[in-house]
């Protein structure tokens, strides 16, 4: 093994040993990942807690059953 190591580099071995520049080669990719992970929750938290878009007259638009309730009070009186 010693030998293939010495003509041809570590390279040659499946699993490089752990010291040095070959430590941090398989590190990184685990970094890497754990920040894009990060990234990626904070980016979603910041899109989940968007605050809604202000109206120019300050109306805010009803959500749920009371939006229904509109719908309906609009279709009577249009007969549609």
């Amino acid at each position: 093994m010693q030998g293939f190591v010495q003509n041809y580099g570590p390279t040659v071995i499946a699993a490089p040993t752990a010291t040095g520049f070959n430590r941090v080669a398989w590190i990184m990719p685990f970094v890497a990942l754990a920040f894009g992970m990060a990234f990626v929750v904070v980016v979603v938290r910041s899109w989940k807690n968007k605050p809604a878009p202000a109206l120019a007259d300050g109306i805010t638009i009803p959500k749920g059953g009371v939006l229904n309730e509109f719908r309906e009070q609009a279709r009577k009186e249009t007969d549609l």
